[in-house]
């Protein structure tokens, strides 16, 4: 019995314009790519993610009265405050490696 590996995008342009749109998480847009293109794209999600902790901890409205807990590292807060914010700029990230068809994942090359 074959899988269905895209049940709910008929194109690759459309999954381009949910994840521009913010409406997918990087854990779900991850599986579209190439296995040897996911490190990048999460690589790029992980800067995404180091520059809302930067601006948290640098607001003056951090989780803790001290500052962030996390000094250095990712911190979920800011990340949850910018939720679709966050998660478009991620699908652009997804959106320009996804464009080229060399970067997908197996089922999605045309």
């Amino acid at each position: 019995m074959e899988t269905e590996t895209r049940p709910y995008v008929p194109t690759p342009d459309q999954l381009i314009e949910l994840s521009k749109e913010g409406r997918l998480a990087k854990q779900e847009l991850v599986s579209f790519l190439a296995i040897d293109r996911r490190q990048a794209y999460l690589d790029a999600c992980a800067a995404i993610e180091k520059q809302y902790t930067v601006a948290c901890g640098t607001s003056g409205d951090t989780c803790l009265e001290d500052g962030c807990a996390l000094d250095g590292e990712t911190c979920l807060q800011p990340l949850l405050r910018a939720e679709t914010e966050y998660l478009k700029a991620c699908g652009r990230e997804f959106a320009r490696l996804f464009a080229d068809p060399r970067n997908r994942a197996e089922a999605w090359r045309s």
